[in-house]
């Protein structure tokens, strides 16, 4: 499964540029250069890189440029760290009351974030959305700020996916991290389709 997730996942031209990889290149540079990280950190997963999706909810259903995500994700230890300091601040700033929620929907997202992401940041990895986009947590504010931005590029370029929502980006300490998640995501696939073939 590591060797799927190495070699078959992470690496060469994502689908959703086959037909425009050097736009791939210079949106990756454009996010490389924005999180002072190597753009060779910078990658598509799901869909957008293998032109279906893997996740057991949506398993076999086809990239399509103008209703799939794009799944940004990044490999760095430095961003991760900056990313965890900063989730680390939101959660006592939110414990203590220093920082409130603005409605119910997001009391709901803000508990959900706070309880969850915890156990992530010991799998080694975490999502842009995670923290809100304010300057205190200047490492998430920055990569979403990038993201809001390359989307703007997106809309931009005839030849480029246009996806429908907000751009995320996951950001990974190490490749090992990547590679443990993206093989627990593929053995959730492999005892899935088990359970289909065996009902059958």
């Amino acid at each position: 499964m590591a060797i799927l997730a190495r070699l078959w996942i992470s690496e060469g031209i994502p689908f959703a540029f086959s037909e425009c990889p050097w736009l791939y290149e210079d949106f990756r540079a454009s996010i490389a250069e924005r999180l002072d990280i190597d753009a060779k950190q910078i990658s598509i997963a799901g869909s957008g890189r293998l032109g279906y999706s893997l996740a057991p909810k949506k398993w076999g259903e086809a990239y399509r440029p103008d209703s799939s995500d794009l799944d940004w994700f990044a490999v760095s230890d430095g961003l991760f760290e900056r990313l965890c300091e900063n989730f680390e601040r939101w959660r006592a700033d939110y414990a203590s009351g220093e920082v409130k929620p603005d409605s119910e929907r997001e009391r709901y997202y803000w508990a959900k974030n706070r309880d969850e992401t915890p156990s992530r940041l010991e799998r080694g990895f975490v999502d842009s959305y995670r923290v809100p986009n304010w300057e205190q947590y200047g490492a998430f504010l920055a990569t979403n700020r990038c993201l809001e931005d390359l989307s703007v590029k997106l809309l931009g370029q005839n030849e480029a996916p246009k996806p429908p929502g907000r751009l995320t980006l996951r950001c990974y300490r190490d490749w090992r991290a990547y590679e443990r998640q993206m093989t627990v995501s593929l053995q959730a696939v492999v005892d899935m389709r088990g359970r289909f073939a065996r009902a059958e």
